[in-house]
């Protein structure tokens, strides 16, 4: 028996990440622990910022007609699936991080960007920008939902799960304790330390990804996903 890969994140990215496993010949179950929805918020003028700050694929897609006030602002897009997403709905990419937004921050050239707008989501890091202004502006929340029926029958079994945020990691172990489901028998691929942080011990295994992508994430649990 080859186990399954739960795969917990919102819907349109988890049916991107859904694909990219089949096309790796696994086999997957999607079951959303959260909700995507875009919230009210008035854009501030354009020529208050130096460049866009996007740390979400999630942003571009939920921003809404707003989004049109800053088309000729260059874009810091953290991630890949950030950065296409972006261009879809027509921004230009002028830097992608490949790990986080403090990390892409800090790379930054000290002289640039002095002025900062950062389309975020309702629960967003803490990023320091240093000697730089940093607008936050909430566009769009993720609201956590109960554990579904497809999660819990997966987990009833033995799986490989993907957590690709801390809130996920820190609400399946809520869910889990709250339907005393034991974490023992599946193994967790986690996007980050700090998502792996989140998920806490007592699981049959639990392992990093290298890179805080899908394809990275993928990799480790290819090889999870065959009987020991």
């Amino acid at each position: 028996m080859i186990r399954p890969v739960l795969i917990l994140r919102p819907l349109d990215g988890a049916l991107q990440t859904e694909r990219r496993a089949q096309e790796l010949g696994l086999r997957t179950i999607v079951d959303p622990l959260f909700v995507v929805e875009p919230i009210a918020w008035s854009a501030p003028p354009a020529q208050n910022f130096d460049c866009l700050l996007l740390t979400s694929a999630n942003a571009a897609a939920y921003g809404g007609a707003q989004l049109e006030t800053y088309r000729k602002l260059p874009v810091l897009a953290v991630g890949k699936a950030t950065a296409r997403t972006a261009e879809k709905v027509g921004f230009q990419i002028e830097r992608t991080g490949a790990s986080d937004g403090q990390s892409l921050l800090n790379a930054l050239p000290a002289e640039r960007y002095g002025s900062i707008l950062w389309l975020a989501g309702e629960q967003h890091s803490v990023l320091d920008a240093g000697r730089r202004e940093l607008h936050i502006f909430p566009v769009y929340r993720s609201r956590a939902i109960a554990l579904g029926d497809r999660a819990t029958a997966c987990l009833r079994g033995e799986a490989v799960v993907l957590l690709h945020s801390v809130r996920a990691a820190r609400h399946l172990v809520a869910e889990m304790d709250r339907m005393r489901i034991a974490r023992d028998r599946h193994h967790v691929v986690a996007f980050s330390a700090k998502v792996a942080e989140a998920a806490e011990r007592g699981w049959r295994s639990l392992r990093i990804a290298e890179y805080p992508d899908d394809d990275a994430l993928l990799s480790v649990a290819t090889g999870l996903c065959q009987n020991e």
